[in-house]
């Protein structure tokens, strides 16, 4: 008996394993084109891909953990709001996208007034393509799809010109830094 069921426990871990492992890609670098449109949802339900939502000179894609329950993703996502027109100014729009629901997106974007879109990857489809899934949690785990924080600028083309992360998720790149970057 005690066979058996060991025997089904270690097959379930194997599956899990290597569905995690099957969800994850390497992760991309500058000069890449980037491995996914961003065909999501925003925060008020309204879908748009990379073409639609990038600016005269590209995209600034951000990836956040959560905007329900990340106290450092918060600040991220205020900090990019209170310097979202110095990056239009530079001919950039912003997305952010996290694993969270429309509705998490749409409670937080009407409360801090988030000028830019906020994308829905429930799935975290892009989270993975992009190389940036988590993988400390695993299929099952409520945290299971989220990404380790990172900055990605996009040029018109889809390139990617310019990587920012942090070790960790407590420290986030400071947006002044990638401001100067852009300029």
């Amino acid at each position: 008996m005690f066979r058996k069921l060991y025997t089904a426990l270690a097959a379930l871990v194997l599956i899990c394993a290597s569905a995690t492992a099957a969800f994850a890609a390497e992760p991309v670098g500058i000069d890449d084109q980037i491995p996914h449109q961003l065909a999501f949802s925003d925060q008020n339900g309204q879908v748009a891909d990379f073409d639609a939502l990038k600016g005269e000179k590209g995209l600034i894609v951000f990836f956040v953990r959560s905007a329900d329950w990340c106290p450092f993703c918060k600040k991220q996502l205020q900090d990019f709001a209170d310097k979202y027109e110095d990056f239009k100014a530079f001919g950039y729009e912003v997305v952010s996208i996290s694993y969270d629901p429309v509705a998490t997106l749409k409670t937080f974007s009407d409360e801090k007034h988030i000028p830019y879109k906020m994308l829905s990857d429930e799935r975290s489809k892009s989270i993975a393509a992009f190389g940036v899934l988590n993988m400390k949690y695993t299929v099952g785990s409520r945290f299971f799809g989220i990404p380790d924080p990172t900055i990605y600028v996009v040029n018109t083309e889809g390139v990617i010109t310019h990587i920012f992360s942090e070790d960790g998720y407590k420290s986030r790149p400071p947006i002044d830094g990638i401001l100067r970057a852009i300029e």
